[in-house]
């Protein structure tokens, strides 16, 4: 604040003792406090406080000139050598700070030891030439008047003079030696380091010659509008590459008060804008006639204009300085507020992909992934790409990639990775400090919600591990029915009826013989023997009906309708096959629904079956049952990756299972996948 101020007075000082020729260097040096003092607004940098201090010293002792020069004019010779003395005083730093600037940039600290030393070595020399021009003879330029020293003897100042002079000297070419090492940065620095240091290095460049070459046209001692033009220019060079490099690489995160100051500035033209056209206008074409002026109302019109108009223009000036400052990117705010209104989301289904696009909108960057913890392995979740997208494998914790052109952060929460966050950018624009502090801050906000998207996989894990393991206990239990039925059929019930066979033969030689009394008790044994083969053939289509394997579901289904123990109405015409989990899935949920509806006292129950371009629907009302128990079913139809509801009322339950699942066009039974035993 201190530097502003003094370059300001040091203005309005020059233009004052009407000294108008400076303004073009007074502008130059105003280029150093504009650039330093954005530098000190949002970082703690010393370059920023540098900058200032340069611009603010070389205006102060630009207006001491003039001032001198105005005061020997005046033969007020005395005078006029005590202020080019003080002139010569507050210049003597800036060859130093000038040199310093080109070393600390852009982080304020030497980037090698050699650069250090260099700092250190000619900060050493800046305050001996500080010193010595407190002594010597005052000159402040070498085109400018030299004056006796006010208290120094004639002969010291003069060789004091001379040794300011070859330090200051020393120091110009000091600046070669300093875009020597800015070139050695431009060398063998990492991409980042070689874009920022490029602007300033081309800027030092530029100014060395531009100088140099400014002497060799104009010899020393000249003050033509030219001569102070050409070194304005020189001057300003060095400003501009800082600012270049900040602005394209987001340095000290100043695009956010680029963004406001662009938004208040708008703001501002609007509102005086508003107010000249109806304040201002209406007086310059109509007039007062009265000559007393028009009194409240033009103004109270001017402030309602402005309280109607201020919230519209200021949201379409923020998002207009929001457009010029981070172009099609999303703003870091906007990246951390869309961040923290998920943290409130109870699904996450999208969360790491909606993520991994922020990350991209609010970097820029060519890709963006969020991955997730699984075992010891980061597993990629969320993919955002402006290109073709590449498979991306798992890696270890810990070997995430961080470049000039890749950074990642790991995501935490409570002390426990949850997984990481990285993005990558193009090989022209490397990773800037404003994306990594960015990607830093969203890692910090992202630890509950990949903790919850964790969770969450944890248990679709689990649940389908669940499921898993229910499709493998009913496919064990229909192989054993599959199993019993056969055995059933081809031993007990085969060797029944072998015997019933043989008591008819027994019976045909007992008739032959007429034991009349042994037909009867062989007859009477053919008949139990037949109820026994009947009772198995029952109890064989309970465990497994044959039917739902040869002829399908409709046949299957037609069979329960026959034998149920409740009136039972069965819709089912016209149905195609389909795989034979499904198949046994619909027929063992209608058979334990009707028993399940039996023992709970129904009267009746309904049967149909839906066949759909992408699956099978069942659904069975049960009548006069309000609370039936369909556990069992429920399992067998999820276990069939199917969907069951109950819809229960006070005289009815009705379930409605839902299979999606492909329809088979074989006239032949399908293929069990759980079950590779033949039937």
């Amino acid at each position: 604040m201190a530097g502003v101020a003094l370059y300001l007075a040091s203005v309005v000082a020059s233009l004052i003792q009407s000294r108008s020729y400076e303004l073009a260097t007074l502008a130059a040096f105003g280029g150093y406090i504009l650039v330093g003092a954005l530098i000190v607004v949002r970082r703690e940098n010393p370059l920023g406080l540098m900058l200032v201090g340069y611009g603010a010293l070389w205006a102060l002792s630009t207006a001491l000139g003039i001032r001198a020069e105005t005061l020997d004019e005046a033969g007020r010779l005395d005078e006029a050598a005590w202020v080019t003395l003080i002139g010569v005083v507050v210049l003597a730093p800036t060859s130093w700070l000038r040199t310093a600037v080109w070393l600390l940039f852009p982080d304020g600290r030497p980037s090698t030891e050699t650069d250090r030393k260099l700092l250190v070595g000619s900060g050493v020399v800046g305050v001996v030439l500080t010193i010595a021009a407190i002594f010597a003879a005052p000159q402040l330029l070498p085109e400018t008047a030299q004056y006796p020293h006010p208290f120094v003897p004639a002969e010291i100042a003069e060789t004091l003079h001379l040794i300011v002079q070859g330090l200051t000297l020393l120091f110009f070419f000091f600046g070669y030696v300093v875009a020597l090492r800015l070139i050695l940065r431009l060398r063998h620095g990492g991409p980042t380091e070689r874009r920022q240091v490029g602007w300033i290095a081309g800027a030092v460049i530029g100014n060395l010659t531009i100088l140099i070459g400014n002497v060799a046209l104009a010899p020393l001692g000249t003050e033509t509008r030219a001569f102070l033009l050409i070194d304005a220019v020189a001057v300003v060079l060095i400003p501009i590459g800082i600012a270049i490099a900040i602005f394209r690489y987001r340095l000290y995160d100043i695009d956010v008060i680029v963004s406001k100051t662009v938004t208040y500035l708008g703001l501002a033209a609007t509102i005086a804008g508003l107010y000249a056209a109806v304040v201002v206008l209406p007086l310059l074409v109509v007039g007062s006639p009265d000559g007393e002026g028009p009194g409240l109302v033009l103004p109270m019109v001017a402030a309602a204009a402005v309280a109607v108009v201020f919230e519209p223009v200021r949201s379409r000036m923020q998002r207009w300085a929001d457009r010029l400052v981070y172009g099609e990117r999303a703003t870091p705010h906007e990246v951390l507020s869309q961040l923290t209104s998920r943290l409130a989301e109870s699904t996450v289904g999208s969360g790491v992909d909606d993520l991994a696009r922020l990350l991209a909108q609010g970097t820029g960057a060519e890709r963006a992934i969020v991955w997730l913890k699984v075992d010891d392995e980061l597993r990629p979740d969320g993919v955002f790409s402006r290109g073709e997208q590449e498979r991306m494998a798992g890696v270890p914790i810990g070997d995430l990639v961080d470049d000039d052109f890749t950074a990642s952060r790991p995501v935490a929460h409570r002390g426990e990775v949850f997984g990481a966050v990285s993005i990558t950018k193009a090989s022209n624009d490397p990773i800037t400090p404003g994306d990594r502090e960015l990607l830093s801050d969203v890692a910090a906000g992202a630890g509950l919600v990949l903790r919850n998207i964790s969770l969450n996989r944890e248990l679709e894990l689990r649940a389908e591990e669940v499921r898993a393991s229910r499709r493998r206990l009913i496919a064990a239990q229909d192989s054993e029915r599959h199993r019993l039925e056969r055995n059933l059929h081809d031993g007990a019930q085969q060797q029944v009826v072998a015997l019933k066979v043989k008591l008819g033969i027994a019976k045909t030689i007992a008739e032959r013989e007429g034991a009349d009394d042994i037909v009867a008790r062989v007859s009477a044994l053919a008949e139990e023997t037949q109820q026994a083969v009947d009772a198995l053939r029952a109890v064989a289509h309970g465990i497994y009906p044959p039917l739902l394997e040869s002829e399908g579901l409709e046949a299957a289904l037609r069979a329960i309708e026959r034998t149920s123990p409740i009136p039972l109405a069965v819709d089912a015409d016209g149905i195609d096959r389909f795989p034979r989990p499904i198949e046994e899935t619909v027929y063992f949920s209608v058979l334990e629904t009707v028993e399940r509806a039996r023992l709970a006292g129904a009267t009746g129950a309904t049967v149909r079956l839906t066949e759909l371009e992408d699956g099978l629907v069942l659904a069975v009302e049960v009548q006069r049952v309000s609370d039936l128990d369909v556990t069992v079913v429920f399992d067998r139809v999820d276990a069939a990756g199917g969907a069951l509801s109950v819809a229960r009322s006070d005289d009815a339950t009705e379930l409605t299972a839902r299979f999606p699942t492909p329809l088979s066009t074989g006239a032949g039974p399908p293929t069990n996948q759980l079950v590779t035993e033949p039937s």
